[in-house]
């Protein structure tokens, strides 16, 4: 019996291989491409790390960074024919500042927000970036980045104040976080002085009389003006009531508001 099962597989293999050598060629093409599946791709960002098999991000980018996306497809069908191109869908707002660049290859999407730091904070754009492989059949896969360009927000200061001696303290801002997980590159001290300027806001190379630029956004008093130092020392020359202030810039040159404390000595 087993004899007679593998008899009758090894003619129904031989008659299939007749009949494809006896159909033509686009019939052979056509009965293939029946059988064919779209190609697969797999998205990562910022590591070539395909792992979680992920074919839908969400992708956040905030004003003056960049963002890459690599890629990877699989196919039965993949040949030189196969192409790799991409789609800008869904836009909402203004997405003019936003850039693209294609890398087939090395399976790579570059994006760039390039609109300049030294603008308003309210522009935000949602997109859809769909990346598409097309194999040897012209039948595409597809995966999708929802791209959401937003605003970037302030670090947020915080101030400790250690006694050192007498009335000299050190004052701390290494407590200070930043929302958007950004390096804080920059801190203003400002002891018993006037704040002028008391709002958010970006470095800008126009000087105005009312400027958020290092320098410019409190006078009178003890002024630290943009120093790397996340904690100084200060010594205070009389007793009674002293008022420290500091403020700090995240790495895309946003600064904070200015956080305030009391001292009484």
């Amino acid at each position: 019996m087993k004899k007679l099962n593998i008899i009758c597989l090894i003619k129904v293999l031989c008659a299939f291989c007749f009949a494809i050598c006896f159909t033509s060629c686009e019939s052979r093409v056509d009965l293939f491409h029946t059988l064919n599946k779209s190609p697969k791709i797999c998205l990562s960002e910022g590591l070539r790390d395909f792992s979680d098999s992920l074919q839908n991000i969400n992708l956040i980018i905030r004003h003056g960074e960049e963002k890459i996306v690599y890629f990877d497809y699989e196919d039965d069908f993949l040949g030189n024919e196969s192409a790799v191109t991409y789609a800008v869908l869904n836009i909402q707002g203004t997405q003019d500042y936003i850039s693209y660049e294609l890398y087939p290859e090395a399976g790579r999407l570059v994006i760039k927000d390039i609109l300049p730091t030294a603008t308003l904070l309210d522009k935000i754009v949602k997109m859809t970036i769909t990346v598409y492989v097309s194999d040897y059949y012209g039948d595409k896969g597809e995966a999708v980045i929802n791209l959401l360009s937003c605003d970037n927000e302030p670090p947020i200061p915080n101030i400790k104040l250690t006694l050192i001696k007498d009335m000299e303290y050190v004052v701390s801002s290494d407590q200070t976080i930043d929302p958007d997980g950004d390096n804080v590159v920059a801190y203003e001290y400002l002891f018993d002085g006037t704040i002028d300027f008391d709002k958010p806001g970006y470095e800008i190379e126009t000087q105005m009389s009312v400027s958020p630029n290092p320098g410019m956004a409190a006078s009178e008093g003890t002024y630290i003006i943009a120093t790397p130092l996340s904690s100084v020392k200060y010594a205070f020359q009389s007793a009674g009531t002293h008022i420290i202030a500091m403020r700090a810039k995240d790495a895309l040159g946003l600064w904070s508001k200015w956080s305030t404390i009391v001292v009484d000595l």
